[in-house]
């Protein structure tokens, strides 16, 4: 890498670093690309070039926290015995590195800004839920080949636990995290258990 490129980079990452710190502190809508221009020490203009609006910027940063998640996720799921655990797991990694993380008010704020928008953040959008959809249906894949859950459509099941746990996430936006946790964690548990009584 030339000089030049390495310039480029670092601007790159001031811009990233800034715009982190600033959806944090003012969420998604309060957050400017004027006021991250100035404290990146760039112009607009510059943001643009790496960047191809704030929803990209936004989208870019996301997908490096999603990263996180994942590798982090990798490194804690062998404390779980069973798929189940893992499940109850999941919840309660996310509420801890999701809903407690800096960016989630600005995460919902886009969310509910860009859900009926067309386009390539529409579809960074779906690639994100579908993502979501295929990590629960592998859960899911791994229970029923160990004999954990019994036989059924491992596909079926990851989506109706993602569509489940997002709705729940938008139904308890604001709510104190360990109340929000308790009716995931009830989710998790209609969902393996059922409600009706045997007969």
């Amino acid at each position: 890498m030339n000089k030049k490129q390495q310039q480029s980079e670092d601007t790159k990452q001031r811009i990233l670093d800034v715009a982190c710190d600033l959806f944090a502190k003012k969420g998604y809508n309060a957050a400017s690309l004027e006021e991250m221009a100035a404290a990146s020490l760039c112009s607009k203009a510059n943001i643009y070039y790496h960047f191809r609006s704030k929803e990209d910027l936004f989208l870019h940063i996301s997908e490096i926290y999603e990263k996180e998640w994942y590798e982090n996720w990798e490194k804690h799921k062998s404390s779980f015995a069973s798929v189940a655990d893992q499940l109850f797991g999941v919840i309660e990694f996310s509420i801890k590195h999701g809903l407690a993380h800096p960016l989630y008010k600005a995460a919902c704020e886009f969310m509910a800004d860009n859900a009926e928008v067309s386009g390539s953040v529409k579809v960074a959008i779906a690639a994100k839920i579908k993502k979501n959809r295929l990590f629960y249906e592998r859960l899911f894949e791994e229970g029923i080949a160990s004999g954990e859950f019994r036989p059924g459509n491992a596909k079926q099941y990851g989506i109706i636990l993602e569509g489940m746990l997002r709705g729940i996430g938008e139904t308890t936006s604001g709510m104190n995290p360990l109340d929000a946790l308790e009716l995931y964690r009830a989710a998790i548990h209609v969902l393996l258990h059922g409600m009706a009584e045997d007969r």
